[in-house]
């Protein structure tokens, strides 16, 4: 891909988040804009985060913090900008995006559900659950085994209070081509 493909494709994703927000009329949040762009497969997590960085720093997209994540809206000056250059987005995924936008607005709608339980499995084992459900379908769901009821409940707060950031990152890991790297170690460990 030369330059001004890369760079074409990066306008392209821009104008078509600002074409999604303006289509669902609603605040977004971060975990269900990044489901949603990768169900539809419309473009990468990692395209879309850069971009959403781009549109939120130039006050295409409002950013609105609240319960613990970020939602996106579309501006006055973003919805300008998308009259502009809506005609770079393909006809294709425009008419995709139009034709599915009702059915992605309903289902926005309906309470997104964080949820992180712990249970007593043995004098020294707990098992820590974590799950992200839509409409009682379950998005993410895991068990851990943890030594402690101290870890287990450092895990429940950790993913009640994170888990719109660690979410999209696990799907990242997920989705990464090529082995994963270990963590770094501190020296001395």
């Amino acid at each position: 891909m030369d330059f001004s493909e890369e760079t074409r494709e990066n306008a392209e994703n821009k104008v078509l988040l600002l074409f999604f927000a303006d289509k669902v009329r609603m605040p977004v949040s971060s975990m269900q804009l990044t489901r949603i762009m990768l169900e539809h497969r419309f473009m990468n997590y990692f395209h879309m985060q850069q971009c959403l960085h781009e549109l939120s720093a130039n006050s295409f997209l409002s950013v609105e913090p609240r319960e613990g994540a970020d939602f996106y809206s579309i501006t006055a000056e973003g919805a300008r900008i998308l009259g502009l250059f809506g005609n770079l987005i393909p006809d294709g995924i425009r008419n995709r995006l139009s034709a599915g936008i009702a059915e992605i607005r309903s289902g926005l709608m309906r309470e997104t559900s964080v949820t992180a339980d712990l249970a007593l499995v043995s004098e020294d084992e707990y098992q820590v659950s974590l799950r992200i459900t839509e409409s009682d379908i379950p998005l993410f769901e895991t068990k851990l085994s943890v030594g402690s009821r101290e870890d287990a409940r450092a895990m429940c707060r950790n993913w009640k209070e994170h888990a719109n950031t660690l979410y999209p990152q696990l799907i990242a890991l997920l989705l990464a081509p090529g082995p994963l790297r270990e963590p770094s170690r501190p020296e001395g460990t």
